[in-house]
């Protein structure tokens, strides 16, 4: 599978584009591993990409169609009451997938209205949500919807959050200031492309050694904080000019892990299920929780970048925007985007491969095989590109399985109709939909072979790249090309690269290992050493 890479921040990221006075209006820009091509074409596009990667457009739901012409079925029930008795649902009674899976068995529809979280009374609940493949491209069909304030769905945190400013994951993609910040964010992956892979071996080596340090004290060798900690100094690491790890930087300069991720964490409390005991989460869901309660850990980053990042901050006028709304952007990029989805996602690939014995064989092979032939007794770029097809497959599933995005939403900006694989349905203008990508990553008349089951080579030869269409986890196809015209995650190459370079690194060192627990409990019982 020789596919490509696209290097971008992750998970619903939005990032702006450049100024028309900094390049001519028919400049398209690629980034490939480490460098920059320039060319011209009919139209400006900027794109960040490390390959040719095979497009296809956007779904055109709705079109002359032979299929019966359905109300929506589901009820927003009670004003205020319903949307607080839905929430108890949702998180507690059901949870999910059951939520979805009994909606659709009771309504017989993959498109169902429901009240989402948090529910509040000051809040609109009400949406439409999509579960299933042919309906779900709506929310990224820019002729049809809006996405300003879309991505948490119900809520739209303070933007005390972030400086006082309104980031780019907020933004609808027509808005001139997502198309200048998201390509500050290209260029920060632009700039990252020669040493990602270098990084992150640092950054998941010294996480190595710690696991196996604990293993040998018989002491818990879990996932977390370990594994996000090491990323939090990768990020910044590959994405700045900062250098989190530099032993002259004083250690009350630096900012803490724990603290970005409360407050990235805080910002979408109400509409997350957090594992605590249920009195305390329903505490954190009753209403938004000030920004001030994150203030001193955020404005430590502030400076920190200030301070050690200032040239990844000047980049940012070349694009029309001053270093102040940078500096906030690029915390959001780096924290809520990246960082966050890291720690979502690269656990999921553990969890998996952990359950079987002899995929972790097969990878093994694999990895070793093309990392001898490419000459180096390390892992390359090239390798892990190119000649590592079931790692690649395997990462792509994990996407799949149980993508790091668990919605993304969008609101209708004018009347249209939607389809679903077995009906027609109207959607009038204002209308907020949402898409349930665990449920629409697990459609079975799309993804035929038992779609609940982590199969790791579904994504392999002729027919899994037929597949790749319909991974749908970056709010768009892996087929589509992100640009600075579309809320596609910028990071939509650069997420599953990673996720590749992690197990080539693991296999590289380790025969194999065991997990046991789930989520936060994570633990590692066993890393067997390279025997040969």
């Amino acid at each position: 599978m020789d596919r490509t890479l696209v290097l971008t921040c992750t998970t619903t990221c939005s990032h702006s584009a450049f100024r028309q006075s900094a390049l001519p209006s028919n400049t398209s820009i690629s980034v490939r591993l480490g460098t920059c091509s320039v060319r011209t074409q009919k139209r400006r596009t900027v794109v960040a990409s490390l390959g040719n990667i095979e497009t296809t457009s956007t779904s055109t739901v709705g079109q002359e169609s032979n299929l019966p012409l359905r109300e929506i079925p589901g009820s927003y029930g009670i004003p205020y009451l319903s949307q607080l008795l839905d929430r108890w649902t949702f998180f507690y009674r059901e949870g999910e997938p059951q939520f979805w899976q009994s909606r659709m068995a009771k309504y017989g529809s993959t498109v169902i209205r429901s009240n989402m979280p948090p529910g509040w009374f000051w809040t609109d609940s009400r949406c439409i949500m999509l579960l299933d493949q042919k309906s779900y491209p709506t929310v990224f069909d820019y002729d049809k919807v809006d996405k300003y304030k879309a991505f948490a769905g119900t809520i739209m945190p303070s933007t005390e959050y972030n400086g006082g400013y309104e980031v780019c994951a907020y933004l609808d993609a027509s808005d001139k200031k997502h198309e200048q910040l998201k390509g500050y964010c290209f260029e920060l992956l632009k700039f990252s492309s020669s040493k990602w892979a270098r990084e992150f071996h640092t950054a998941i080596s010294e996480t190595f050694n710690q696991w196996e340090g604990k293993l040998a004290q018989k002491t818990p060798a879990l996932i977390n904080p370990t594994l996000p900690e090491s990323l939090f100094s990768f990020v910044i690491n590959a994405l700045t000019t900062a250098r989190f790890d530099d032993s002259s930087i004083p250690d009350a300069e630096k900012p803490v892990c724990g603290d970005l991720q409360k407050w990235a964490g805080f910002q979408l409390m109400p509409v997350i299920r957090t594992g605590a005991p249920i009195y305390i989460e329903e505490m954190l869901h009753v209403a938004p929780i000030p920004a001030s309660l994150t203030k001193g850990g955020y404005d430590k980053m502030v400076v920190f970048l200030q301070k050690y990042a200032a040239e990844t901050l000047s980049i940012a006028e070349k694009f029309g925007l001053s270093q102040d709304e940078a500096v906030h952007n690029l915390i959001f990029f780096l924290i809520l985007n990246a960082h966050g989805g890291f720690c979502r996602f690269l656990p999921v690939i553990l969890r998996e491969v952990a359950k079987n014995g002899q995929l972790q064989a097969d990878l093994r092979e694999e990895v070793r095989a093309a990392v001898k032939a490419s000459g180096s007794d390390q892992v390359t770029m090239k390798a892990v590109m190119n000649d590592m097809p079931l790692v690649a497959s395997t990462v792509f599933e994990a996407l799949r399985f149980d993508p790091p995005v668990p919605f993304q939403y969008a609101r209708a900006k004018k009347d249209f109709i939607i389809e679903s694989h077995d009906a027609r349905y109207q959607i009038k203008t204002g209308d907020f939909l949402g898409g349930v990508n665990y449920m629409v990553s697990r459609d079975p008349k799309v993804f035929t072979d038992r779609p609940n089951e982590f199969n790791a080579r579904r994504f392999m030869g002729p027919e899994g790249d037929k597949l790749l269409a319909h991974l749908v986890w970056s709010n768009g196809r892996q087929t589509d090309e992100t640009t600075v015209y579309t809320k596609q995650c910028a990071g939509k190459e650069i997420v599953p690269l990673t996720g590749r370079l992690l197990l080539a690194e693991l296999f590289m060192r380790f025969d194999s290992f065991n997990i046991e627990g789930l989520e936060m409990e994570a633990t590692f019982t066993s890393l067997t050493p390279r025997s040969d």
